[in-house]
């Protein structure tokens, strides 16, 4: 019935519910990264015969009760939970959301949602960080500092913070403590660059370069810098070595686990919760040069 009620429903298929927040619905949009989890996830829904209806939970009026009735009379039997939005702190303790969920399948996209715990994909981000150090100390670098903001080191559960530590504590480089800062900014970034007489440093912001030639730093030749989450359209990132996070890979993963789930109807909260990472894959383009 829910197919009958769209247009074109029989090219389109059956939908999966695709549920974003945010202060407007296109929000997520602004992140290269989100975009390409929708587009992996669109890509897979589509092959396996669905498509993604979004919905935005945070419109004008809308409730947790109100949204899991919607779902279910247009018939939905899977949601994909984006990453959500909002900052993060320290003494964050987001309230449970009470969706019904004993009527659905659900992934979520991140550790921004923890309450209650569902199965899962998210980008295996303590490898990545673990790489990029590989990559650099490979390239003779040894005095290795990492900058991250507050919010963005909760939002991956401080798994690139447990990596870069557990790196430095089992090869011989400089024991050099992160920065992380609730706005990281340019002076505090210059002093720090400066006091610990570092030769590379590893980021996740496309903000970061920008910084550094603010400092009249030249990437590639004073410093080297490697960012963790690379978006190649942006142009900030030109020339700028990482991490490509293989994020249309996560989109897809999210959509198999999804259908899993609904193949075998395990609705509801999962007693045991599944958690699929996506690695990510080193990309040099010319911002770490091999250190003369």
């Amino acid at each position: 019935m829910a197919a009958i009620r769209k247009e074109n429903a029989s090219e389109r298929g059956l939908p999966l519910a695709y549920i974003t927040t945010g202060s407007h619905p296109n929000e997520w949009k602004k992140s290269a990264t989100e975009l390409k989890y929708w587009e992996g996830a669109h890509k897979q829904a589509k092959a396996y015969g669905y498509y993604l209806d979004t919905y935005w939970l945070n419109e004008p009026g809308m409730t947790e009760q109100r949204m899991s009735k919607i779902l279910w009379s247009r018939g939905i039997q899977g949601i994909i939970l984006h990453p959500f939005s909002g900052s993060l702190s320290k003494q964050d303790a987001r309230p449970p959301l009470n969706i019904m969920w004993e009527r659905f399948v659900t992934v979520a996209m991140s550790d921004t949602f923890m309450n209650p715990i569902l199965n899962r994909v998210i980008h295996d981000h303590y490898t990545s960080i673990l790489l990029a150090m590989e990559s650099l100390t490979q390239k003779g670098y040894t005095r290795i500092g990492f900058c991250l903001s507050e919010d963005m080191d909760l939002r991956v559960n401080q798994r690139w913070q447990a990596g870069f530590r557990v790196y430095r504590a089992n090869h011989p480089i400089a024991r050099i403590e992160p920065l992380i800062l609730k706005h990281p900014d340019t002076a505090s970034i210059g002093k720090w660059i400066q006091s610990k007489h570092l030769d590379a440093v590893i980021g996740a912001s496309s903000q970061m370069p920008e910084h550094l030639r603010l400092l009249d730093i030249q990437i590639g030749t004073d410093l080297a810098y490697a960012d963790l989450d690379l978006d190649f359209e942006n142009p900030a990132y030109n020339g700028i070595s990482g991490i490509d996070q293989n994020s249309n890979m996560l989109g897809i993963a999210a959509v198999d686990l999804l259908m899993s789930g609904i193949q075998r109807n395990e609705n509801g909260v999962p007693k045991i919760p599944l958690t699929i990472q996506v690695e990510g894959s080193w990309q040099d383009r010319g911002s770490t040069p091999n250190k003369k």
